[in-house]
């Protein structure tokens, strides 16, 4: 018996060394290497972790008076890391679906620089502390967010991740754009959880 199962062990072994030597990008699929750039471009659940850990009647404030406590409650169990980094995950997963003659091109500009440096604007602007230690653009990285911000061929994939409002104008991912399309983003977060949780959307506001 030990006989049979030694080239059956044997084998599995040269196979796990095989693949221990692939790159990460390349055991990963392509719709799921985009929903991770996805969400490394846009950090709106570290965003909204961090102000809820802040502020107990986040996201109302002082209108939290307005609300019945398990209205809040609900309001925070939809807003919480894990539901909107699910959901923004469902939306990149669905875009990759829907543009898979763009999908290599969307990766390779994501992946090339874009996604961390907006990504790492936003976090700034929000006061998040980077995920990993910041280290300065290099040409590529510029490149990519150029490419990004202004390419014609990019602009479903503006449009998909809301920030269409980069088409036209400067490239650069400053803290204060940054601090300005977080805001934005987190705009539609809020009002599907406000319609979740029968709330008015008017106290948005």
């Amino acid at each position: 018996m030990a006989w049979c199962l030694a080239p059956v062990v044997f084998g599995a072994l040269a196979l796990l060394a095989g693949c221990a030597r692939l790159p990460v990008a390349e055991t990963t699929a392509p719709r799921d290497r985009f929903a991770d750039a996805y969400v490394e471009l846009l950090p709106v659940a570290d965003m909204m972790g961090e102000a809820a850990a802040r502020d107990p009647r986040w996201p109302l404030a002082e209108k939290a008076a307005l609300v019945s406590p398990a209205q809040l409650g609900c309001m925070r169990q939809a807003l919480a890391p894990g539901q909107v980094q699910a959901a923004q995950r469902q939306l990149a997963l669905d875009y990759a679906d829907a543009h898979p003659a763009t999908l290599t091109a969307d990766i390779a500009v994501l992946e090339g620089g874009a996604a961390r440096l907006i990504g790492q604007a936003m976090r700034a602007g929000a006061g998040l502390k980077a995920p990993a230690p910041t280290r300065p653009a290099s040409e590529g990285e510029m490149r990519a967010l150029a490419q990004f911000a202004t390419d014609a061929r990019f602009a479903d994939l503006r449009q998909a991740t809301g920030l269409s409002r980069l088409a036209g104008g400067s490239p650069s991912a400053d803290d204060e754009r940054g601090k300005d399309i977080a805001r934005a983003l987190t705009v539609n977060f809020l009002t599907d959880a406000f319609l979740r949780c029968h709330i008015p959307v008017k106290l948005l506001y």
